[in-house]
């Protein structure tokens, strides 16, 4: 049995004959009868009897008509509900707030013009953030560092793509830039701090960073403000006059206008940021595509086509 046999019966039933349910369906009337007898017979029930008056239903087809109705109407529903997601596919994209610029929104552009009927659901997040919303499956792919652990490294599929420095920043009439004469440490400044989560202070690499910024002022006490937005930060900095440790693509415009400096000696190389996912994800083909033009925008070749 088969839900076209069904479909069949059921116009069988509504039109009450034979002849007008076979021009409905385009087919020849023996081609029509032929398929419900082979319904009968999977079903070992009569369904339909000839009277002078046509045809009518068996009291089996009558109890059989209900379910079949809503076999049917069920497949319908599902069709269309496929119908719908192919030509309203989206994305869930997680994304760190080191890669919201100017480059992120051009490519989010060129996909955009690509796939037009492919939406963006775009999370922001810190990396350990996003490694746990793909492993409870809310994001397909994630555009941030990736994992530290070795069970970590065994569990996602990593491309990096972005090598990230962070600097010390602050206004060009901040007083730390001020001469200081030799052998005097510098005084603390107020400043703002990215809230990372999971970051502590034991972590590799985090006390040799602590004291390059105690060297430049930068002290807990005077951690003036903590906040998760990369953006506020940056505010803080440029408008409110305070330090602030913040990658150096974030502040690009900032450093080529001359309102923001560089503190000296505060680079720091940070790990890559590229893109993540669990492996064995199932990669839908706008997944991939979307995967594909990060790749090569990172790469800087700017004639991406969709390859599916």
């Amino acid at each position: 049995m088969n839900i076209a046999k069904l479909e069949r019966m059921i116009a069988v039933y509504e039109s009450g004959s034979f002849r007008k349910a076979a021009k409905l369906f385009g087919m020849s009337q023996p081609a029509l009868t032929w398929s419900i007898r082979q319904l009968e017979e999977s079903l070992n029930l009569s369904l339909f009897v000839r009277g002078p008056r046509g045809i009518r239903p068996t009291d089996a087809c009558e109890r059989l008509i209900v379910r079949a109705r809503l076999i049917v109407s069920e497949q319908q529903r599902l069709l269309a509900e496929v119908e719908r997601s192919s030509r309203a596919q989206a994305i869930e994209l997680g994304v760190h707030p080191v890669m919201i610029n100017a480059r992120f929104s051009r490519s989010i552009a060129r996909f955009r013009e690509a796939m037009p009927d492919v939406a963006l659901r775009i999370v922001e997040g810190y990396s350990s953030e996003l490694h746990e919303r793909l492993r409870q499956g809310e994001i397909d792919l994630a555009y941030c560092a990736n994992a530290t652990s070795g069970q970590d490294d065994e569990e996602f599929d990593f491309m990096p793509l972005v090598q990230q420095f962070y600097s010390v920043f602050a206004c060009p009439e901040h007083r730390i830039f001020a001469v200081a004469e030799p052998g005097v440490p510098r005084e603390p400044h107020d400043w703002a701090q990215v809230a990372v989560p999971n970051l502590t202070s034991d972590q590799g690499g985090a006390q040799d960073l602590m004291m390059l910024l105690e060297g430049v002022g930068m002290t807990p006490a005077r951690a003036a403000v903590r906040s998760g937005s990369m953006g506020l930060i940056r505010s803080l900095v440029v408008d409110a006059g305070m330090l602030g440790m913040l990658p150096d693509d974030f502040v690009f415009a900032e450093l080529a206008a001359g309102t923001l400096q560089r503190v000296p000696g505060t680079q720091v190389e940070a790990p890559p940021i590229g893109l993540l996912s669990v492996i064995g994800s199932y990669r839908s083909a706008s997944v991939r595509a979307f995967h594909a033009l990060l790749k090569q925008d990172a790469r800087g070749d700017r004639t991406f086509a969709i390859a599916l």
